[in-house]
């Protein structure tokens, strides 16, 4: 079953867009249901900020910016993730468009970084997900402080907020081209993911499912270099249209309309949504829900030891130890012999070596990954992705050194494998992140 989205704008909607005029837009809680309706925007060739987005959180903000910067009329594009480096952005007025979310305006406005008069439209984006937030006030406030600018109300469900829309955009003709269904369909699977693991929980619903062949699902402008570690992958087609091929798995790392999840039911025979906490609401009026459980670093610690625990039961069942006991038998006397055990097991995976104490100077590592100042890194990028992501001390991390196409990063010995871990699948930018040690 093929898919497709290409939503049709009549004659009153075209004048609507073209002429700075108020519409409502219902679509999927997702970034790439909106590129359809931000790519009917007229280029406005003013200076400074001409468009905001209200997005619900800052995650959100930085997610979908690179997807709004495929847009030619609204480049350069700024999503804030600090007010500081906001306020110089916007005092150099080098950004047509803002991200951010309703907190963040009103310090800016507090500040003065931003003049919202100076505004010719701005984009509420899901305000049902604002309003659980309780960003309500703020959204209002906003939009009193910039009464002639254009009002675009993007919503999954325009009834509930019909009150909001008679205040703030009256009488705006409706758009809909993806709408929930009446009820729920049939039963998919979903996991509630942090964008920024996105890649990580690709990869362990792979493992864990382990499909002979897998769909993922991807309608975004970015999936091509999102997903570039599959392009080798025969099990694994990287697709925005479901097509007719059936498979075991499809994977939808984007929240789906009712559409295209309909698509992917016709060619799978299992379906798991990736999807963000904030999308929880849409995906109950989508399907009925079962959740996927994904492995997780703390299971793969429960893993590792049961694994250890049965190399040692092995080498006692197959073994006579009594030469190492008589070895270590003095120091019974002097500690528990668990603590013993643990000891001698910590010394053999140090090959042999004694644990560093801990004031013993800190080895440090080289991690290298594939961005760089060609795909728009910063160092403040990549220091929070190992804070964040990966969760790491701040005295774990050392160097960061962003070069034109790959950066290094200097973390602790003890946590280089963690960082790997961490940093597999992470997106910086609108781009995968692949790790690696640097032995050079």
């Amino acid at each position: 079953m093929s898919w497709t989205y290409e939503p049709e704008f009549d004659a009153a909607h075209r004048a609507a867009l073209s002429n700075g005029k108020n519409l409502v837009y219902v679509c999927p809680a997702a970034g790439w249901a909106i590129l359809p309706l931000l790519g009917q925007l007229p280029a406005l060739g003013g200076e400074g900020i001409e468009t905001l987005l209200l997005a619900p959180e800052t995650s959100e903000a930085l997610d979908l910016a690179p997807m709004v910067a495929t847009m030619e009329p609204l480049r350069p594009v700024h999503a804030v993730s600090g007010l500081a480096r906001a306020g110089r952005v916007l005092k150099s007025q080098s950004v047509r468009t803002l991200l951010a979310t309703p907190a963040d305006i009103l310090q800016l406005l507090s500040r003065s970084s931003l003049k919202l008069e100076a505004l010719a439209r701005v984009v509420v984006l899901w305000p049902e997900t604002h309003f659980a937030l309780g960003a309500g006030d703020a959204i209002d406030m906003i939009l009193s402080e910039c009464q002639t600018a254009q009002r675009l109300i993007v919503t999954t469900d325009e009834g509930p907020i019909t009150d909001f829309i008679d205040r703030h955009a009256r009488r705006a003709p409706i758009a809909a081209p993806a709408r929930l269904p009446a009820k729920p369909g049939a039963r998919v699977r979903y996991a509630l993911v942090d964008r920024q693991r996105l890649g990580w929980a690709v990869r362990s619903a792979f493992d864990a499912l382990n499909p002979d062949r897998a769909l993922l699902w991807d309608p975004t402008p970015l999936a091509k270099n999102r997903w570039a570690d599959y392009d080798g992958d025969p099990t694994v087609s990287v697709a925005a249209d479901p097509g007719e091929e059936a498979v075991d798995l499809a994977l939808a790392v984007e929240l789906p309309s009712s559409a295209a999840l309909d698509a992917m039911r016709a060619v799978a025979r299992d379906v798991v949504i990736l999807a963000r906490a904030t999308q929880l609401a849409y995906l109950q009026g989508l399907a009925e829900l079962s959740p996927l459980r994904l492995p997780s670093e703390a299971d793969r610690a429960r893993d590792n030891a049961a694994h250890m625990r049965a190399l040692v039961r092995g080498r006692l069942e197959a073994n006579d130890c009594s030469g190492d006991l008589a070895a270590l038998s003095p120091l019974f006397d002097e500690y528990d012999p668990a603590l013993v055990a643990a000891a001698a097991l910590q010394v053999s995976q140090a090959g042999g070596q004694a644990q560093p104490t801990s004031d013993a100077p800190p080895t440090w590592v080289h991690i290298h990954i594939n961005s760089g100042k060609r795909d728009r890194i910063r160092t403040a990028d990549v220091v929070g992705a190992l804070l964040n992501a990966v969760g790491l001390p701040k005295d774990h991390i050392g160097r960061v050194d962003v070069r034109d196409s790959f950066s290094l990063i200097e973390v602790r010995a003890e946590v280089a494998e963690r960082t790997l871990h961490g940093l597999e699948g992470v997106t910086l930018r609108g781009r995968a992140v692949s790790a690696r040690i640097d032995r050079r």
